[in-house]
């Protein structure tokens, strides 16, 4: 049964919750954020998973939903939760990268604050409510409507010492084909999720697959399996996790074209070109 609430709630050790988040601030009245969390029967920390950031990055989302659905209370040691959307309004809009409300990008502007635009408050609201009470943190990605990409995750290297290595092992058990280091922008501003959890002591993990606005289940594979492997590393599964290997890419550069006009690829994301 759904139950709306306006506190974040855990059910008793070894069971399973579904319920909404709601916000009293002003801007947010008419909003509910899905949730469901999860007690495991050991006590442990605490493991946040989110994902539709980016509303129109169904991969992500799917497996949000299925990690929410396939955790075993009886196998889970502290607590998960699990908010498979976030930007619910490009979600129902099916507005790529922004938020229809106010045309900013959510994973722009964290931790948010609490009397800027509705993107700046709802990331605000997000942040406090869910990510800054967590031990660790994973946002889940995907290619939006126009991107195509290979699947990758990415840390933030300028944090305390202990939250990048706690980061980097999660990041690695999640075994995405390439991994990225995060930091701060030159303003010194967090802006993306993990970074600013990071920097709030919060180790977590940005990870990405699919893309161009299709659910394909094998990328929904890949997220689902790697949050595992990082929830085993994060201390909220048990095992080892045996990850493939993940090769570290240290620049990114975009590359703009010299003028308008239309685009034909004749490469594919994840090709080797000189």
């Amino acid at each position: 049964m759904l139950v709306a609430s306006n506190d974040l709630q855990f059910p008793a050790a070894g069971q399973r919750f579904e319920g909404e988040l709601t916000s009293d601030l002003p801007v947010l009245a008419d909003m509910a954020w899905p949730y469901v969390s999860i007690s495991g029967q050991q006590d442990g920390p605490r493991a946040t998973i989110i994902a539709g950031i980016h509303a129109c990055e169904y991969v992500s989302i799917r497996a949000a939903v299925r990690l929410a659905r396939e955790l075993d209370p009886a196998e889970v040691r502290g607590q998960i939760l699990v908010v498979p959307i976030v930007n619910v309004p490009s979600f129902w809009e099916r507005t790529p990268f922004v938020c229809p409300i106010d045309g900013i990008n959510p994973n722009r502007v964290f931790p948010g604050k609490p009397d800027g635009s509705f993107t700046e408050v709802m990331a605000h609201f997000i942040f406090t409510t869910v990510i800054a009470p967590s031990d660790s943190f994973m946002d889940l990605h995907g290619g939006d409507m126009v991107e195509e990409l290979a699947p990758f995750a990415a840390y933030a290297a300028d944090a305390e010492a202990d939250v990048v290595e706690r980061s980097r092992a999660m990041t690695e058990a999640y075994g995405l084909r390439f991994t990225m280091l995060s930091r701060k922008r030159e303003d010194g501003s967090s802006r993306l999720t993990h970074v600013a959890a990071a920097h709030h002591g919060v180790a977590g993990l940005l990870a990405e697959a699919g893309g161009i606005g299709q659910l394909t289940l094998p990328d929904v594979d890949l997220l689902v399996d790697g949050a595992r492997r990082a929830l085993q590393v994060s201390g909220n599964l048990p095992g080892e996790p045996n990850p493939p290997p993940t090769t570290y890419l240290t620049r990114t550069t975009t590359l703009t074209a010299p003028t308008s006009g239309f685009w034909i690829c004749d490469v594919h994301a994840g090709d080797e070109v000189r």
